[in-house]
């Protein structure tokens, strides 16, 4: 057997001692006063007893298999700067479309993994951790936008860095035994003054994935995004851009270059996505079903044991019930 505690120890044994306490006094009490019944204070004895191990959390240890799923955790870092509302995948779609499809593909083919979802605009946040609720997943996709356009301060990967290399530490001191897959999906622009910033001290936390870059080297428009006229299914204008004379509607290209630079340093493949293709050779050499089959072990699990214990209690304060109403019976008596 072991314990569990119901509540913080050391308060918990602080009352316990208090209880203990007050409980003596009022058997001191009783003797001195020539009321002392023996039988009722060990009764009551007993009962303070069992609360205060009740309390403790009397447990058994349980050895149980843990639930499949494919040790691999799949990080999805998903750029949701302006550009990549740009309309120059697959035609005239925007480059998000192409991330939504994409992603979904990979949640399909990965099925089992873990996944979690950091997103970075003008600045960077882990938006879901790591499950394998995969409705979750995908609905986040499906509802994915960029961000709202009066806010926008640029494009730049170089935001999300350190939030990427935060969640791979944790992910890697956790679960070292697991494979941690990289999908990074962004266009590669990078409209900032620091650049894009240096990824390489991250690749050894990755042990897969692959860096879709989306939008062509001819480049693409960008409709401004305001969540209010998206409701409405009102017409968005295009963002203009005011360096030129006169003001023309912005064209953003994909940064082929940049794209790949990142997957060298991430130490994955990097995949242009242009076309409505399959996405699934971005997971290639990742294979849930060998890993799953191996990720089987053993855990142990801590059960409260508590019934035993409180079938005695409720006797004891029943009978304690009864002889208080029978003295109080025959007082009034």
């Amino acid at each position: 057997m072991t314990f569990s505690p119901l509540f913080p120890v050391l308060p918990y044994t602080l009352v316990l001692v208090a209880g203990l306490i007050a409980l003596a006094l009022l058997v001191f009490k009783d003797r001195k006063n020539g009321n002392l019944n023996p039988a009722s204070w060990m009764r009551r004895l007993g009962i303070f007893a069992l609360v205060a191990f009740i309390g403790y959390g009397p447990a058994t240890i349980e050895e149980a298999s843990e639930a499949a799923r494919a040790n691999v955790d799949v990080y999805f870092v998903v750029d949701r700067t302006g550009s990549m509302n740009a309309e120059d995948f697959n035609g005239k779609d925007t480059r998000l479309s192409g991330v939504r499809k994409d992603a979904q593909e990979i949640v399909k083919t990965l099925e089992g993994s873990r996944f979690s979802i950091i997103s970075f605009d003008s600045t960077s946040s882990r938006q879901i951790p790591l499950t394998t609720d995969t409705v979750a997943i995908n609905n986040w996709f499906t509802n994915l936008n960029p961000e709202i356009t009066i806010y926008s301060s640029g494009s730049s990967i170089s935001r999300v860095n350190e939030e990427l290399r935060r969640v791979l530490e944790i992910g890697a001191e956790e679960n070292p035994q697991n494979q941690r897959v990289v999908i990074f999906m962004t266009d590669g622009e990078d409209t900032s003054d620091t650049g894009p910033g240096d990824f390489s001290a991250l690749a050894q936390y990755i042990k897969g994935g692959a860096v879709l870059g989306y939008g062509t080297e001819e480049g693409g428009k960008m409709r401004e995004y305001d969540p209010y006229l998206a409701e409405r299914g009102e017409d968005r204008p295009y963002i203009m851009d005011y360096t030129q004379s006169p003001a023309a509607e912005a064209v953003s290209k994909a940064d082929v270059a940049a794209l790949q630079t990142l997957s060298q340093q991430l130490g994955v493949k990097f995949m242009h996505r242009t076309t409505a293709d399959s996405a699934a050779g971005a997971v290639d050499g990742v294979n849930p079903e060998l890993v799953q089959s191996e990720g089987y072990r053993v855990v142990k699990v801590v059960q409260l044991f508590l019934w035993p214990f409180t079938v005695a209690l409720s006797v004891l304060l029943v009978w304690e019930l009864a002889a208080s109403t029978s003295r109080l019976t025959r007082k009034v008596g």
